[in-house]
Formats: C-alpha cells, structure tokens, sequence
C-alpha cells in the first residue's frame, strides 16, 4: 500500500517553509509540502513516515468501504447493508415514489434504533461508572456524535448507530466521563482508559469516521 501511494505522491516546492510536510486527502493522495528539492531527501522522509502513512491509508481504504448509496445500502452497526432487510425504510421509500424525502426516513430510521438500542447500553455503563445523566435525549447532530453540559444532560447523535457497537460503546462512555470532568484533560481520558482498555484507538478511528 505504501509502495504504491508514494510512487504517485504530489509534491509542492514552497521555499518559505521551513519544514516539510505530509498529508493525506480524503482519497488517499499522498501530498508533500516542502522546502527541499531532492527526490530522494523527500523519498527518505516518506519512508520514515511508512507506518503512519500506510495507517492513514487503511483509514481511508475502510472509509470508502462505508460509502454507501441513499434508496439501495444504509450504513449500520459498522456495515453497509442493502435496505431490503429493513422494512421501515421500504415501506417509506414505496410510498415516496420520487424519493422526495429519503434522508428523513433513513434519519428517522436511526433515531428509532438509537431510542430502542441505547438506553440499555447507556444504563449499563451509567452504573459500571457509577455516573447517571439528569436526561438523556436523542438527536441528530452536524459535527459531534454526543454531548454533555454542565447540567448533566446528555445528548448522543442518532447517527451514532452507522457505527459498530464497538465505537458505539466508545461514545457513550466518553460522554459519561464528562458527567465528572467536563474537559479532555489527563484525568479525562484515565477514566475512559478504565472502562474502555482500548480507548485511544477507538478515540482514534472516530476521529476518521466521517459524521453523516
């Protein structure tokens, strides 16, 4: 994978800059931005940057696996899955003959799984934690996949449930741990890590996972 995404990587010459760096598009394109001149100078840093590159990539690679395509698949627990299997989403789409409004169903659709799935989950690690949310509502959200303030409401996004319940469990922990430190600090992440042993990878692959 590594191979192939340097032999076609794209660079920019800025003599301004004094350091050289790497990013990755959201199509897997290896960009260089960098003051250096050499090839192979460039060829070298991109080699010392194998594994991070290449674990970005795989990112990537798994991001296009959830595309998916509105009236046919729906992401769900992780998974693209033809919409055959759910009949809410058929019986709505046979009514709407013009898929006028395809979005709100498959929106109301998560927001009926989320009601029905979480508040179990939730309950369990609400008392694993021995913290318990004032209310808990259920929403859609733009750009985070919950919330927690200072009045100990929780709020968790009704798209959460496009992801496996692996990363499901993640958000509900991760809002619960809010419930007693209202930042990301140190002691935050701590007593995430107590509940979740593999929580900076989770936090991680979230932070990849596209909201939508």
């Amino acid at each position: 994978m590594f191979d192939a995404a340097i032999s076609e990587i794209n660079v920019f010459f800025l003599p301004r800059n004094r350091n050289t760096y790497i990013t990755i598009t959201h199509e897997g394109e290896v960009r260089v931005r960098t003051p250096l001149k050499d090839i192979r100078r460039i060829r070298n840093l991109l080699k010392e940057k194998e594994e991070w590159i290449n674990s970005k990539l795989i990112s990537v690679q798994k991001r296009s696996l959830l595309t998916h395509t509105l009236g046919s698949t729906i992401r769900f627990r992780g998974e693209v899955m033809n919409i055959d299997s759910f009949e809410f989403l058929q019986k709505k789409l046979k009514k709407d003959e013009n898929n006028s409004d395809i979005e709100k169903y498959y929106h109301q659709f998560y927001k009926n799984e989320a009601i029905l799935t979480l508040p179990s989950r939730i309950n369990y690690y609400a008392k694993k934690m021995n913290l318990h949310p004032s209310e808990i509502r259920y929403k859609r959200l733009r750009r985070r996949w919950g919330s927690c303030n200072s009045l100990g409401i929780v709020t968790f996004n009704t798209m959460m449930m496009q992801l496996s319940y692996e990363h499901i469990d993640y958000i509900i922990v991760h809002e619960l741990a809010h419930l007693k430190h209202m930042n990301h600090a140190k002691e935050f992440h701590a007593l995430v890590g107590t509940v979740l042993e593999n929580e900076k990878k989770l936090r991680s692959e979230l932070k990849e996972i596209r909201i939508g």
